[in-house]
């Protein structure tokens, strides 16, 4: 029945803040865009925003799910998203992995991992 995973999508208030809150903050190039639907690659499963959502409802669904993005280095990664003005909200580490957390422009719930070798 179901393949794969085809994409994770968030929800906008507004779509050209987000846009360039992904392509400058986060360096994601952005694959395709129509209207107010927005579609990043990620080097695996597409990341997309949708607009038309109020502020309000678009914090709402951050709490539903939150992309998890993989990089190399994760104090690089946090220290290069902290000089763009993302405030971190929580952080782990566990044997596994070290992680943390972050909103976009729109309030949407955001996560680096650095996965560690076994």
């Amino acid at each position: 029945m179901i393949r794969d995973l085809d994409m994770v999508m968030l929800f906008a208030a507004d779509v050209d803040r987000a846009v360039a809150w992904y392509t400058d903050v986060l360096g994601l190039t952005l694959r395709a865009r129509h209207g107010d639907f927005a579609v990043f690659e990620t080097g695996g499963t597409p990341l997309a925003l949708h607009g038309g959502a109020d502020p309000a409802a678009a914090a709402s669904h951050s709490a539903s799910a939150t992309p998890v993005l993989r990089v190399d280095d994760y104090p690089a990664a946090k220290a290069a998203l902290q000089a763009k003005g993302c405030v971190f909200t929580f952080e782990n580490t566990t044997p596994g992995a070290v992680f943390g957390s972050f909103n976009d422009s729109e309030g949407n719930a955001l996560q680096i991992i650095q996965r560690r070798s076994a």
